[in-house]
């Protein structure tokens, strides 16, 4: 057994519930009805306290859609209470001015609302659902309030990359937070379709690098670990930070019905295990059920395991590796990879 001082656990995403009012194409948790098992309030209240007693710093809450499970307002509290950070994920639809005073009373380090299209008939085709003007409604009532940060999450697939430019004209000058990130596989639904092309993924960087560079100052944009990650150009200098995917390392994830993940963007052959099995403290602490991603670098495969980065970048985002590859040992949404592939197609045609 590991002792948790030496592997803190820092950041926790919880899943209330599976149940939600949308349909997306691209929901890698299948949301739509509730999981049959889903953990009761106090399952809940017992699993946060556990978290804050391992050190804790900031829970996640979200769906599903969270606001659908009646006691939500009760779990938000009990995580506050237990000293830590709260984030609120929601996309947007059952938000009204009395629900919006809730939210503020929780003082969520930030609120965030879902916006994967940016015009109503693609947010319709993405998310199966008329909403695009009720969650620009939402993302509006929440400026108007003393939130500490409001954010809109936009991920992108080949099904809404082309409306990238739309989606930063929304953003431009406004007091939001844009996060960005892209599609992996998952679920039952999944369409394979939607995932990013090669070129797609260029383009994607492409779009990330002009907003930084041409917009700074007008617009909030934030990127998450989708990106990267050690590329031979000097074209991209944000993207040479990564550290290794923080699943099961300092980050966990928790379903609705109480399996345990280091990560709820992986999938069913990541679940570590269950609390009602074991408690949280147990699970954490055994290195055993998180070995292969703590100790990333000793699985590389394919190209990474050749990369002189590779021990340091553990091949990137383990659900866009597990999405590209099969596996998270290698990833093919790698910058430095399609780099070194268009340096030798140039060199052989030049011969």
């Amino acid at each position: 057994m590991m002792d948790p001082k030496k592997q803190p656990l820092r950041f926790a995403v919880v899943e209330v519930t599976n149940r939600c009012n949308m349909a997306c194409r691209h929901c890698a948790s299948d949301s739509g009805r509730a999981r049959s098992d889903e953990l009761s309030r106090d399952a809940f209240e017992k699993l946060f306290a556990s978290l804050a007693g391992l050190g804790c710093e900031r829970v996640t809450m979200l769906g599903g859609e969270f606001l659908l499970r009646e006691d939500w307002f009760a779990l938000g509290k009990s995580i506050r209470e237990h000293g830590m950070e709260l984030q609120l994920i929601t996309n947007g639809l059952l938000v009204d001015d009395a629900i919006a005073d809730q939210f503020l009373m929780l003082s969520p380090q930030v609120v965030c609302v879902s916006l994967d299209g940016a015009s109503p008939a693609s947010f319709k085709a993405l998310r199966g659902v008329d909403g695009f003007q009720k969650c620009l409604d939402t993302l509006s009532l929440f400026t108007r309030r003393p939130f500490r940060n409001v954010a809109a999450i936009t991920t992108f697939s080949s099904g809404n990359l082309q409306e990238f430019p739309q989606f930063r004209e929304l953003f431009l000058d406004q007091k939001i937070i844009w996060q960005i990130q892209m599609v992996n596989r998952g679920g039952d639904r999944f369409d394979d379709a939607l995932l990013l092309s090669e070129e797609e993924y260029r383009q994607f960087v492409f779009y990330a690098n002009e907003t930084i560079e041409h917009y700074a100052g007008r617009i909030l944009l934030q990127l998450t670990d989708d990106f990267g990650y050690f590329p031979i150009s000097g074209k991209y200098p944000y993207l040479q930070g990564w550290t290794g995917c923080p699943a099961g390392r300092e980050v966990i994830g928790i379903r609705s019905n109480g399996d345990v993940l280091g990560c709820l963007s992986l999938g069913n052959l990541f679940v570590a295990d269950n609390l009602r099995h074991r408690s949280l403290e147990e699970i954490w602490a055994d290195d055993s059920v998180f070995g292969i991603l703590r100790r990333k670098e000793e699985h590389l495969t394919g190209a990474c395991a050749r990369c002189p980065h590779g021990k340091i970048c553990r091949a990137g985002c383990s659900a866009m590796g597990e999405s590209s590859s099969g596996g998270i040992g290698d990833n093919d949404y790698c910058l430095r990879k399609m780099e070194q592939k268009q340096f030798i197609q140039e060199f052989t045609q030049g011969l």
